[in-house]
């Protein structure tokens, strides 16, 4: 029997995976958690498997986004990893799939495709999900951002002005602002929210690993 964890900051949504997983056989939900520190616990008195989490977890004892993920790597490299997320910009959803885990799934996927992750997804080959995979194909088109174009995207994200940078890298405003939206193009950033959202989920802005 497969012991699982469900980790998810809306009820209804670990209501809805319990209630689908209990038809599974072979697979059982031993505990549940709806913040980060709370996750901590049960992973501390809970045996378990597997692990189903949403990405971005309010960030208290474990922290959030990729923090979440590699410290649970790092503390139970034995628990398989399935993340079932409402992420939506492509980039972060190529971090979490090259990140190790089991499987991706979006929260916008039927059922169904939890249920795939769980019997066909590997550490080596994840499964994803079709509405992650349809979110993932309008993302990064497999070039990755130059080194200058990174440090663009670093020092803008921090609140520097395309003029500040284009000072202080001694380039035009228009080379800068180029370079920015090429770096974007290629993580499938859409606009500086986005940018916004990815530096805070990743705690940095770094190409997409491959």
């Amino acid at each position: 029997m497969i012991k699982i964890i469900l980790a998810d900051d809306q009820p209804a949504v670990i209501s809805g995976v319990r209630k689908y997983i209990r038809q599974m056989p072979g697979f059982v939900v031993v505990a549940t958690a709806v913040s980060a520190a709370e996750l901590a616990e049960r992973l501390q008195d809970t045996p378990c498997d597997l692990l189903i989490t949403e990405f971005s977890m309010p960030i208290n004892r474990i922290g959030g986004g990729c923090t979440l993920l590699n410290q649970l790597k790092r503390d139970y490299p034995r628990v398989s990893l399935i993340v079932l997320t409402m992420i939506d910009i492509p980039a972060v959803l190529h971090q979490i799939m090259h990140s190790g885990v089991k499987g991706l799934v979006h929260k916008s996927d039927e059922m169904v495709e939890l249920g795939r992750a769980l019997l066909e997804g590997s550490k080596s080959t994840p499964y994803i999900g079709k509405s992650a995979l349809l979110i993932l194909k309008k993302g990064p088109s497999g070039k990755l951002p130059t080194r200058r174009e990174v440090e663009v995207l670093k020092m803008y994200v921090v609140g520097n002005s395309l003029r500040e940078i284009a000072d202080r890298l001694n380039k035009s405003v228009k080379t800068v602002g180029l370079q920015k939206a090429s770096a974007m193009r290629k993580m499938g950033l859409r606009n500086d929210i986005e940018l916004g959202r990815y530096a805070c989920t990743m705690g940095r802005v770094s190409p997409p690993a491959r």
